[in-house]
């Protein structure tokens, strides 16, 4: 599977392009989490698995909450790069390379999670549902998932085709991010075409970084889990509990119980 730049050769700038951002969302994300383990798993939950990890912020943040957690990630250098910040703030955390999509747990958690629209890599329904069927398998008796993703019906400004460029300094290095997305209305299909200009050390560089995406409605993540055989399912927007089936929300939350 070849993997964009910024999952496998770049994996390093990918913490400098995001960095303020997950510094911010990352203990929101994680709060949000924990409330719908309270209120949805019908079991204590100990024992986590976070997948699509990338860098390992969600992870390492779950870690020091006191969760027992497993991060898997397709990409080899994004696993590297979690380790290291879990040794960094003193957690202990299993990190794996694994395709969200070729999972190999058998009741292992009480709860997983999929967080930062990784489940639209799934850009089949095919894709989708091998996905959900291995959480499924994963996940013990009254378990819990938890995903978010962008939702097409109220689109964030990315997913609308304006073009975008923002700048990113940090510790000497600068990078400007281009980014041009399109999305079928159809499909469901994103094209997101993003260029990076990576100054670093007096080097300029320019990686092109491409990436294949699928947008799912509430309707459609609710019919994907129970299809794969969870029991219920729901869809929150926003990080609110209290919102199901959000139509202005700009992210959605599915969860499901097995």
């Amino acid at each position: 599977m070849e993997l964009p730049p910024l999952y496998s050769e770049y994996a390093r700038y990918y913490d400098v392009i995001y960095g303020r951002y997950l510094r911010q969302r990352v203990p929101r994300l994680v709060d949000f989490a924990v409330r719908v383990f309270g209120r949805e798993a019908e079991r204590e939950v100990r024992d986590v698995l976070d997948i699509a990890c990338g860098t390992g912020g969600p992870t390492v943040e779950l870690a020091r909450r006191g969760f027992n957690v497993v991060g898997v990630d397709v990409s080899p250098a994004m696993i590297e790069i979690a380790r290291r910040r879990a040794v960094e703030a003193g957690v202990d955390v299993c990190f794996e390379v694994m395709d969200m999509r070729e999972l190999r747990f058998e009741e292992e958690f009480d709860a997983a999670t999929c967080f930062f629209t990784s489940i639209n890599y799934n850009v089949t329904d095919e894709d989708l549902q091998r996905t959900l069927r291995g959480v499924l398998r994963a996940l013990r008796g009254g378990g819990v998932f938890v995903a978010d993703a962008p939702n097409p019906l109220a689109s964030e400004q990315w997913l609308r085709g304006v073009p975008s460029a923002w700048r990113v300094d940090e510790e000497g290095i600068s990078i400007l991010v281009l980014d041009a997305v399109s999305m079928s209305n159809v499909s469901g299909l994103i094209d997101w075409n993003r260029t990076l200009l990576i100054s670093e050390g007096g080097v300029l560089r320019m990686v092109a970084d491409r990436h294949r995406l699928r947008a799912y409605t509430a309707g459609e993540l609710k019919l994907h889990a129970r299809i794969a055989g969870f029991r219920r399912a729901r869809v929150y927007g926003d990080m609110r509990v209290t919102e199901e089936e959000p139509t202005s929300a700009r992210r959605l939350f599915l969860v499901a119980v097995k």
